[in-house]
């Protein structure tokens, strides 16, 4: 088993992505990113199927963004955040077709780096545990946390 293959046929679609970031000075800063698809299924019959004999599917969302801020000082507190919002889509891959789940996801960390190299953190994924699959069947996902201990040797 494997991917389909499409012989001649040829899918017609373009998509673009913008990223922006703003410096508010060396420690803290402003990120935006937005992707953006003209298609992400093709259905025979349909106006726009490129004269596909079957139905094909990118597997992805067609609008999908993320903003957030980063505050990392050399020293003293660091933190970040960030919001990302994935339209629904239709995923074809078996048994795990079907509509994915909106995703709304809050990510955010706090830590602190000591002058001697030492950094401690915890970072939370889905801070807010919004249940949700990333393809259908697949299991559910939650809140992710991870702490971390990191030493940089040699760091003045």
């Amino acid at each position: 088993a494997g991917y389909r293959t499409f012989a001649d046929a040829k899918r017609d679609h373009w998509g673009s992505d913008i990223g922006l970031q703003y410096f508010v000075n060396n420690d803290l800063s402003f990120f935006a990113n937005y992707s953006w698809l003209s298609q992400n299924e093709w259905i025979p019959g349909n106006s726009n199927d490129d004269g596909l004999q079957f139905p094909a599917y990118l597997n992805t969302p067609k609008n999908k963004y993320r903003f957030g801020a980063n505050y990392t000082p050399k020293s003293g507190l660091n933190a970040s955040f960030a919001f990302q919002h994935d339209d629904s889509f239709f995923a074809n891959f078996g048994q795990f077709s079907g509509e994915t789940d909106v995703r709304n996801l809050v990510d955010a960390s706090v830590g602190y780096a000591f002058d001697n190299g030492l950094f401690v953190s915890v970072n939370a994924t889905n801070l807010f545990d919004s249940n949700y699959r990333a393809f259908p069947n697949f299991p559910m996902l939650g809140r992710r946390t991870l702490f971390i201990l990191r030493y940089t040797f040699g760091q003045e």
